[in-house]
């Protein structure tokens, strides 16, 4: 199951599960209420009738658990006898008071409060079941519908990649035979071309084409390799590389699309006079810092379709966002408009 059907399906679920939950609870606690009067009107008839059993017999009647007392002190009658101490007492009249042992009613309240809880575990176990079956159900035709979208796009960007790379390459040969003129409209048409493969390559992640998993690797190769290509494409730009010879446990398709994100933004909108890259990885943290124009709000960045120009498509830091949480990797950004941005990425 995806990350976004779990989401999906939990909240649902939860959503049947609580509501079906506090009314089970609610009910459990109405019935015991009602059942534990019952038995109190039970005891308050069992309890008149040892009184009447008593003017019958003179006062010399004997019941196990009953007695009576006869005081001058006025009591209220009780419609349901109250407890004190270790025993339940309810006033007849102004004289006389009969007492029983608080344990013959205590055991039956408590019997009942056992079975109103079994009753109700039994029911919200039941209800859970059926909770989860309603769950999955109605989260079905989202499923089949989304999965027939990825299935729509995953042909879509298959097909896209070969004329991408026809483009690429024929835009190569011709800047062999074309003037500088020319080759600058090359140039703009091979780097729409590479924004068009980056895109792809992002979608193909987004639609979880390409599994993650995880090795020993070093980043060294991997982040001179991206600084390479970069420095190609934004010449004016000084990058600055402090890199530890360390081992990290990741993936090393994953972080290459990491890494090739944040880089790529930080290039693009290093827009000012000596623009600079500092990238460094040491202690188990990779740190890529820019001076460049800076985030307006960085807490949103990695939402998807998010995104501060007109340019951007607001996927790229969202894909960075979530290979780093399958990786188990933890990510920050601070960034001030003006004054830079910095990615942390703790392995």
């Amino acid at each position: 199951m995806k990350n976004y059907e779990k989401n999906a399906f939990y909240k649902i679920f939860l959503g049947y599960f609580i509501s079906v939950t506090i009314f089970i609870l609610l009910l459990g606690f109405l019935y015991f209420q009602q059942h534990r009067n019952i038995i109190l009107q039970k005891t308050a008839m069992d309890m008149h009738q040892y009184l009447l059993q008593q003017k019958d017999k003179n006062f010399k009647y004997q019941q196990d658990g009953y007695s009576l007392s006869i005081s001058d002190v006025s009591k209220v009658k009780k419609q349901l006898p109250k407890k004190d101490g270790n025993i339940y007492y309810k006033a007849f009249s102004n004289r006389y008071i009969v007492n029983i042992d608080a344990k013959i009613v205590d055991y039956k309240i408590q019997s009942l409060k056992r079975f109103t809880i079994i009753l109700q575990i039994l029911l919200i176990a039941l209800f859970s079941i059926i909770s989860y079956i309603l769950a999955k159900r109605s989260l079905k035709p989202m499923v089949d519908t989304i999965s027939h979208l990825d299935r729509f796009i995953g042909d879509l960007i298959h097909d896209i990649n070969t004329p991408i790379a026809s483009i690429i390459l024929n835009t190569k040969m011709l800047k062999k035979d074309i003037t500088d003129s020319g080759k600058k409209k090359l140039k703009r048409i091979e780097d729409s071309a590479n924004n068009i493969t980056a895109l792809y390559e992002n979608l193909e992640i987004l639609l979880n084409k390409k599994v993650v998993k995880k090795s020993d690797i070093y980043l060294d190769r991997i982040i001179n390799e991206l600084v390479e290509t970069y420095k190609s494409i934004y010449p004016n730009i000084i990058f600055e590389i402090d890199i530890q010879n360390e081992k990290y446990t990741t993936s090393e398709i994953a972080i290459s699309r990491i890494l090739n994100n944040i880089i790529s933004n930080s290039c693009k909108y290093s827009v000012y006079n000596n623009p600079s890259i500092k990238i460094v990885s040491k202690n188990g943290i990779l740190i890529v810092e820019d001076n460049g124009k800076g985030i307006k709000y960085p807490n949103s960045v990695f939402e998807r379709n998010y995104t501060e120009c007109d340019s951007g498509h607001g996927i790229g830091m969202h894909i960075v966002y979530r290979l780093c949480s399958e990786l188990g990797h933890k990510i920050s950004i601070i960034s001030k408009e003006n004054h830079g941005t910095k990615v942390i990425i703790e392995f």
